[in-house]
């Protein structure tokens, strides 16, 4: 397991939280994002016919702030390790463009950069860990999506 250091973000997760994400138990996901990053666990949702638990943290402020994680259904890997989609979306263009820096820094190379219609979007790649972040052109919204290979 990759465990990563946090430092002074804007965002309440780092991007090193979020690799680490993909390969913790129910329980340590409830633990990083309840407990110790103040999220709140929204249910299950479905999205794309997959299902993920949400967790929410709205930070009052002008104007708030909201940030989400959605982690998928536990699905077993070829080696047999259980690992898990992590989507973290915001709206913040801070906590976007930190996550694209850490991402930058990360021990992941940045396969794709490129856009779509709305979006800038980045790829980044190792051994172990894909992922992909979509940046809105206006910079109000954003996700990053993270699995483990």
């Amino acid at each position: 397991m990759l465990f990563a250091g946090t430092g002074a973000y804007a965002q309440s997760v780092s991007f090193g939280d979020l690799l680490n994400l993909t390969s913790m138990t129910e329980a340590q996901s409830h633990d990083l994002l309840a407990t110790a990053k103040g999220f709140k666990s929204g249910g299950s949702q479905t999205l794309n016919s997959k299902s993920y638990v949400q967790y929410t943290k709205v930070t009052k402020g002008t104007p708030d702030k909201t940030e989400s994680v959605l982690i998928g259904t536990p699905v077993k890997s070829a080696t047999g390790v259980i690992t898990h989609e992590i989507i973290y979306n915001t709206a913040q263009a801070t906590d976007l463009d930190n996550l694209l820096a850490q991402a930058k820094k990360s021990n992941l190379s940045l396969i794709f950069q490129g856009s779509d219609v709305s979006s800038n979007i980045y790829r980044f790649d190792n051994s172990l860990f894909r992922a992909n972040l979509s940046l809105a052109f206006d910079k109000k919204s954003g996700n990053v999506d993270v699995q483990q290979k």
